[in-house]
């Protein structure tokens, strides 16, 4: 008997091409039944998943671009207070106050809203694919940990900084491209995700560059010449922990 065909949007899709994503562990008759249930969906810039349609359709997967979850206050005031990249899974099933936000492309986006019915039959039955699904929930959280404490202490070039290293350990780079990072989002939305004025997020990579640990190949292409500098900035100048040899010996002073 032959293997059910793949849908040719999923040939497409980077979450069922590469090894590392959630499609790509799922077995033919898996991927075919998801697929049947799901839809692919592709957003521009300022196009907004509200209510409504998180509520239709709560599992959302990141095929390409930048996704933001923008958070209402009670004021009225917005905030922009996550983000979601390739690979990204996004289960906001049973989130409360759910219509306090949004999820809003900050550029061409693509993404595939997930049947949430067939994605937990796959997520129980599959273990491949339930591994990639909890490591993934796994680093969001990380993530969010890591922007909350950039937020509450850290200086506008110490959050630049440590941004401009989330988006290295993000992307996917080949050893000859190892030290550019394509920083994916507009300055304007990069200052509403770290807090800041436009006009100081343009100053800190500025700043940077006249320093010699970054070059502006582009507006979102940099290099970064001095990975260890940048990495004390980001730390709050601090020289950044060596893990210590399980054989070394620990001095004692006389």
């Amino acid at each position: 008997m032959r293997p059910p065909a793949i849908p040719p949007k999923c040939g497409q899709c980077v979450l069922y091409t590469d090894s590392r994503m959630f499609c790509a562990q799922l077995a033919d008759d898996e991927q075919v039944e998801l697929s049947g249930q799901s839809r692919t969906l592709s957003m521009k810039r300022g196009d907004t998943l509200g209510d409504s349609a998180i509520s239709c359709w709560p599992i959302v997967a990141v095929d390409s671009g930048v996704l933001s979850l923008q958070h209402l206050l009670q004021d009225g005031r917005k905030t922009i207070t996550t983000l979601f990249m390739k690979g990204d899974i996004i289960d906001l099933r049973d989130l409360s106050n759910r219509n306090r936000g949004a999820l809003i492309a900050l550029g061409n986006v693509k993404i595939c809203r997930l049947s949430p019915k067939i994605f937990e039959q796959v997520v129980a039955n599959n273990p491949k694919a339930q591994k990639i699904v909890w490591h993934n929930l796994r680093d969001q959280a990380f993530r969010a940990i890591d922007h909350s404490a950039d937020i509450a202490k850290k200086q506008a070039l110490e959050k630049v900084a440590s941004f401009v290293i989330e988006c290295h350990h993000r992307q996917d780079t080949e050893p000859k491209n190892s030290h550019l990072v394509k920083i994916p989002l507009r300055r304007i939305d990069l200052a509403e995700y770290l807090g800041m004025q436009p006009e100081t997020v343009s100053r800190c990579f500025k700043t940077l560059q006249k320093r010699g640990i970054l070059e502006a190949k582009s507006l979102n292409l940099l290099h970064i010449i001095d990975d260890l500098r940048l990495q004390r900035i980001a730390n709050g100048e601090k020289e950044p922990e060596i893990p210590k040899s399980p054989n070394a010996q620990v001095l004692k002073s006389a």
